[in-house]
């Protein structure tokens, strides 16, 4: 806004009196008004001869009329609003109708929140069972035909279709007992069924409409990412790579896309390692258009990549592994191009990406970081220690730990909280 200049403007003197003392004539009388009058009438006669030109004449000859612009009164300046406000914890709320004492690798998916859990009169129960809790019911009911095979079951996801869980071993290094299975159950039926068994590591998995999505060590250096129709119960290899480093990094699939890290400018399977470390390499967008057929999309960001996520044109990832002097980044396609990667916060636990923002873990507190103007703020209570747990659409889910930080065996205690 721009100030006055802090001067006053100077008053105009009058160089002639209106009229003059000691009884002369005033000026005024002696003005002719038919002169003045006659003149008035060129004038206009003149100003009028103008106008017919401009309008009529010039634009019958070809030219182009010139059409008076009205005078724009200035904007007035808009308030900026930012989307986060510092303190979103008002309108939390704690899911207390959840009778689960253990209340593992919670997802959210509409008002329904699925979990894996187990004996409730244990803290640390064996995870051998998965159960959905309806927020609009606040009713939780345990999933018909699960059965674990081996020893724990965790990270389930469901849609309104299918459910996809771990099925794991506890690891034992004298039994030689590692590794699980890929599981998949179909809501409607109620029939589960493996998609994969494994035997190093433990895959994240993600699920979206008919599809799952995991990447795979399938043997000593060895990693294959998979796509899983899950309908026809039918397993794509979509990339396979050698003594490479990429297994570290999750791949991620959305409503509309996968996304990955692979080495730089090899743009089909990698069958051996051209790069050391992910700051050489691209990331891959392939749209789920056509099942899967579209072409792909890739990007070269130029800083390390770890476990890229994306919804729609935003993409958030980390630059280092994890640790604290990692940052959480953040960038968008337009087009067939990207914005610069920026850095949205350092230090951070975990991640999960929504509709318009990203939800992470800092400090033992819940912050949301919206993508449209960099607006942040806690979503957890200053008073409470917290720990997100995920998010789907506009809903956020996490634990409140203040208790359990304090005392192993309280219960597990989930928050949940819809943002704007």
């Amino acid at each position: 806004m721009f100030g006055s200049s802090g001067r006053r403007s100077k008053s105009i003197r009058r160089s002639r009196r209106i009229g003059r003392r000691g009884g002369k004539s005033s000026r005024l009388r002696s003005l002719n008004f038919g002169a003045i009058l006659k003149i008035s009438g060129i004038v206009v006669a003149a100003a009028a001869l103008v106008l017919v030109i401009i309008f009529v004449i010039v634009p019958l000859l070809g030219g182009k009329s010139i059409t008076p612009v009205a005078q724009v009164s200035p904007t007035p300046s808009v308030t900026f609003t930012p989307i986060a406000t510092e303190d979103m914890s008002a309108t939390a709320e704690e899911l207390s109708a959840i009778t689960s004492n253990s209340i593992n690798d919670p997802y959210i998916f509409g008002s329904q929140i699925v979990f894996s859990t187990g004996d409730n009169t244990k803290t640390s129960p064996t995870l051998d069972t998965i159960a959905i809790y309806d927020m609009s019911t606040q009713q939780t009911t345990n999933v018909e035909g699960i059965t674990k095979k081996y020893d724990q079951l965790y990270e389930p996801k469901i849609d309104d279709k299918y459910m996809v869980y771990l099925d794991c071993k506890t690891p034992d290094v004298s039994k030689n007992a590692y590794g699980g299975a890929v599981c998949g159950y179909d809501r409607s039926t109620k029939k589960q069924f493996v998609m994969r068994e494994y035997l190093y590591g433990k895959p994240k998995v993600t699920l979206s409409g008919d599809y799952a999505l995991w990447l795979q060590q399938t043997n000593n250096g060895t990693d294959k990412l998979y796509l899983y129709y899950l309908p026809t119960e039918e397993c794509t290899t979509i990339e396979v790579f050698v003594n490479a480093p990429f297994f570290i990094s999750a791949p991620y699939m959305s409503d509309d896309s996968i996304i990955y890290v692979q080495p730089k400018d090899q743009n089909k399977v990698v069958d051996t390692n051209t790069s050391s470390s992910l700051t050489d390499v691209q990331i891959c967008i392939i749209p789920l258009k056509n099942k899967g057929d579209a072409e792909r999309v890739f990007y070269i960001p130029g800083t390390y990549v770890y476990e890229p996520l994306i919804k729609g044109n935003d993409i958030v990832y980390l630059d280092g592994d994890r640790d604290y002097n990692s940052n959480l980044m953040y960038c968008s396609k337009s087009g067939d191009s990207f914005t610069q990667p920026v850095a949205i916060a350092q230090g951070v636990l975990n991640y999960y990406i929504g509709d318009g923002f990203v939800v992470y873990t800092k400090d033992d507190a819940v912050f949301i970081y919206y993508f449209k103007d960099g607006s942040t703020g806690t979503l957890s209570s200053g008073t409470t220690r917290a720990l997100l747990a995920g998010t789907n659409g506009k809903d956020v889910i996490w634990y409140d730990i203040t208790g359990s930080a304090v005392d192993t065996t309280a219960p597990d205690v989930l928050m949940h909280i819809l943002v704007p």
